[in-house]
C-alpha cells in the first residue's frame, strides 16, 4: 500500500510538471510562430526592426511574464533534489554571462574581438545551463 502510495504521488507530481513544461512550450510556439508569421521577409534573420512594434511589446511581456510564472510553478510543484538542481543551474547560467561579457567587453576595448554581442552571451548562458543541468541530474 505504501509503495502504491508514493508511485501515485511520483506519477502525480510528474504530471504537474510535464503539464508547467507544456504550457511554456506551447506559449512558445503561438509566440514563435507569430513572430515568424508577421517577420519582414526583406529584412535578414537577426535584422532590428523586423517586426512590428506592437508584437515585440507583446512577445516581451508575455515571455518576462511565463519565466516568471513557469519558474514559479515549476519551484512549487518540483521536489528538493529539482529545486537544488534548478538552483545550480541557474547559477551556472548566471555565472556565464557575469565571467562572460566584462572578459568579452575588455578584451573588445583592446581592439582583440569585436563588439560583445547579445545573442551569443545568451546562448552561451544556456548552453552552460543545459550542460550544468546533465551534469547535475545524470551524474
Amino acid at each position: 500500500m505504501v509503495d502504491q502510495d508514493w508511485q501515485m504521488r511520483a506519477r502525480q507530481r510528474q504530471r504537474r510538471i510535464n503539464t508547467v513544461v507544456g504550457a511554456l512550450f506551447a506559449v512558445g510556439l503561438v509566440s514563435g510562430f507569430l513572430v515568424g508569421f508577421f517577420e519582414d521577409d526583406e529584412a535578414g534573420l537577426l535584422a532590428a526592426n523586423s517586426i512590428p512594434p506592437w508584437l515585440a511589446v507583446t512577445s516581451a511581456i508575455v515571455f518576462v511574464v511565463a519565466i516568471g510564472f513557469g519558474s514559479w510553478k515549476l519551484m512549487k510543484v518540483s521536489d528538493e533534489h529539482e529545486r537544488v538542481i534548478h538552483t545550480k543551474t541557474t547559477v551556472v547560467a548566471g555565472n556565464v554571462m557575469l565571467i562572460g561579457f566584462p572578459t568579452w567587453f575588455i578584451l573588445w576595448k583592446g581592439g582583440l574581438v569585436p563588439e560583445p554581442d547579445a545573442l551569443w552571451l545568451f546562448m552561451a548562458s544556456i548552453i552552460g545551463s543545459v550542460i550544468a543541468f546533465a551534469w547535475y541530474k545524470f551524474r
